[in-house]
């Protein structure tokens, strides 16, 4: 429903610029000096039109900001302007109607063009965000909604057939104290606004300041246009002349395209660059003219007369190159400062970075701050900091962050140095036509200095956090490693105390009463020894002593300490029954190493081939004077590669595992083999 009435508005202003065209053309020709001066066709309807456009466009975008509605109300000067002209035409034209209808149009102009001028006032005023700057800046509103209330009473106390165009003078003594309170009080608010937008243009950054900056700049061509027509009349004597109602038209037309701009942020197009560079050629233009009047004039006096010849205008003008080099960088300084705001104070934002690298020595805060710094300084569109981290990844900060980057613009790059070592890097894009000058570079290189030291610390503190890391994954890792061996000893020790109850203690349970039956019988005080009674005797003890020895062997068989691993491998595969495939390197079958290596090999082979299925394969080699075991064979589930790990890297071993196609293939290096 709103993006309707804004669009009605629209066709309104278009009727009535249409009206205007037509009651303008019948009344004088459109070309001459008093239709463009006086009445303002084309641009004055233009700028109507431009008016309601841009006001439509904002409503359907942003249905809720004001300032689309302001702007539509503005438009609604269009049909003043056609009131304007069909009561001219009826009165100095003969136009169609009476005159009673030409006074009452003319009566009704102001109306409804003194809200649209308001409007307009509203707009600067509470430019680009639809809302006043501070609560303070109420009575600003109030003012200039009380001088348009006091003109609409004053136009209200004069009667249609009594009211004259353009004269304030009236016969009733309370309308002209009206009009002139009210026109005083609108003007109050006008210079409150313009005050207003500087003082919003002095903090802000980034695309509000562009924004800022479109709708400052509309603003400053509506002044130049109005100082122009009011000073051209008083220079040259003449009074309604198109030449000096042209910047005024073409600032009319122009505001309500920049503040749609500004509203719309459709492509703010670096406005600050432009608004620089105007403001270069506009100061240096002026110096450059000043001085050489005066010059001029300086030598005119000296010669005494009121004439100066061509030399002293090619001295005047020599004087004046000379004096304006040095003048130049502070005409570039000042009008860097107006257009850039803090940013064109670069110290200042050197000084802001150090003041926040004490403030952020963490390098997840000290990385977007230096981007950061670095990008408002110089006004650059991104900025990237990278910190290079020793026997690790990299660290990178983006500003603004989430900035993908454009692939096709100039960067420029900064190292980060610090005693003589390069710790990172400070990169750049800087917008198109906006290159760095001399004393932006020497700025960044301050500040890529000024960083070194923290990205020296920052860099420290990183590889110290990794250690500590490490070394807190390291102590977890023993400490699951030592909960490993607690629970494999307390196991196995399950496992003897099973094993010897299940296999041992059977056959010599039955010893004592055995022994017990020998004594009763005598046999012990015989000469003669009964076969029949010990023969069982001696043969559960020779059981319980085998099945004994055979428990013990899976822990440390008394074969490896005797011979070495050649000799106890074959055994233990013989023992178990096991078609293992064993291979073993000459220079390992003749050597022997440490206890600990090869009871870890034992273990590790032992294991290996419990948890695996045929067929296994064990090779034992000896590789850069260190024993390697590899061990193959068919997944069975039941590999306890933790329990291997931590019995090889005990020794400073280390275990490698890989599967493919359903077999596992285990090595293991065990370092430091002692020849004996």
């Amino acid at each position: 429903m709103r993006a309707r009435i804004a669009w009605a508005l629209l066709g309104l202003s278009v009727l009535a610029a249409t009206l205007d065209t037509v009651f303008t053309a019948m009344h004088r020709t459109l070309w001459s000096e008093a239709t463009w001066a006086e009445h303002g066709w084309p641009l004055a309807p233009l700028a109507n039109l431009g008016c309601a456009a841009m006001g439509a466009l904002i409503v359907r975008r942003h249905p809720r900001h004001p300032i689309g509605w302001l702007l539509c109300v503005a438009s609604l000067l269009s049909v003043t302007l056609a009131a304007e002209a069909y009561g001219n035409w009826v009165l100095d034209g003969n136009g169609p109607g009476p005159e009673a209808w030409a006074h009452l149009a003319l009566w009704a102009g102001p109306l409804l063009g003194w809200p649209a001028f308001t409007a307009l006032v509203l707009v600067f005023l509470i430019a680009p965000d639809g809302h006043l700057p501070s609560p303070r800046w109420r009575w600003a509103v109030a003012v200039t909604l009380t001088g348009l209330v006091l003109h609409t009473m004053g136009t209200l106390s004069t009667p249609p057939g009594d009211f004259v165009y353009g004269q304030r003078d009236s016969t009733r003594p309370i309308t002209a104290p009206l009009l002139t309170v009210g026109w005083m009080l609108v003007a109050v608010g006008l210079i409150a606004s313009a005050v207003s937008l500087v003082a919003r243009l002095r903090r802000s950054r980034d695309d509000v300041r562009r924004q800022l900056l479109w709708i400052a700049a509309a603003a400053a061509l509506l002044a130049l246009g109005v100082i122009v027509i009011l000073a051209v009349p008083r220079m040259t004597g003449v009074e309604g002349t198109w030449l000096a109602s042209l910047p005024l038209r073409m600032a009319q037309v122009a505001v309500p395209l920049c503040v749609a701009v500004a509203i719309l942020r459709h492509r703010l197009l670096e406005i600050d660059v432009i608004v620089n560079r105007a403001l270069v050629l506009t100061l240096a233009t002026a110096v450059v003219a000043v001085g050489y009047v005066l010059v001029v004039v300086a030598v005119g006096l000296a010669v005494g007369g009121g004439t100066t010849g061509f030399w002293p205008s090619l001295l005047a003008t020599a004087v004046v190159a000379l004096a304006f080099q040095p003048l130049r960088r502070s005409v570039v300084r000042l009008a860097d400062r107006l257009a850039f705001g803090s940013s064109a104070a670069p110290y200042e934002a050197l000084a802001d970075f150090s003041r926040r690298l004490s403030n952020s020595p963490d390098p997840s805060t000290l990385l977007p701050a230096a981007a950061e710094a670095a990008a408002r300084a110089v006004k650059a569109t991104r900025a990237v900091a990278v910190l290079h981290v020793e026997a690790g990844t990299e660290l990178t900060a983006v500003w603004p962050p989430g900035d993908g980057g454009d692939p096709t613009a100039r960067e420029l790059e900064f190292p980060v140095l610090h005693l003589g070592e390069r710790l990172g890097s400070i990169t750049l894009t800087m917008p198109a036509g906006h290159p760095l000058r001399g004393w932006q570079h020497q700025l960044l290189a301050d500040l890529a200095d000024q960083a070194g030291l923290a990205f020296r610390h920052a860099r420290l503190r990183l590889e110290l956090s990794g250690q500590v890391a490490k070394l807190g994954l390291r102590t977890r890792e023993l400490g699951d490693s030592r909960r490993r061996l607690i629970s494999a000893n307390d196991a196995e020790r399950s496992r003897l105390e099973h094993a010897i109850a299940g296999q041992v203690v059977p056959h010599l349970r039955s010893l004592p009463d055995r022994l017990r039956q020998l004594s009763l019988t005598g046999i012990g005080r015989s000469t003669t020894s009964d076969d029949t009674l010990l023969d069982p005797l001696v043969l559960s003890l020779n059981t319980a002593l085998e099945s004994l020895r055979e428990i013990t062997r899976g822990v440390f068989p008394a074969q490896l300490a005797r011979s070495g691993l050649a000799a106890a491998l074959p055994s233990l595969f013989t023992r178990i029954g096991s078609t293992t495939r064993l291979t073993i390197d000459a220079r390992v079958a003749d050597r022997r190493f440490d206890a600990r290596a090869e009871a870890a090999a034992y273990f590790c082979v032992a294991e290996a081939t419990r948890g695996l299925q045929d067929p296994v394969v064990v090779e034992l080699s000896l590789v850069d004077d260190q024993l390697w075991v590899a061990v193959s064979g068919r997944d069975g589930g039941g590999l306890a590669l933790n329990h291997i790990r931590d019995r090889v890297e005990a020794t400073g071993g280390t275990v490698w595992v890989t599967s493919s196609d359903g077999r596992i293939a285990l090595e293991a290096c065990v370092p430091e083999p002692v020849a004996s």
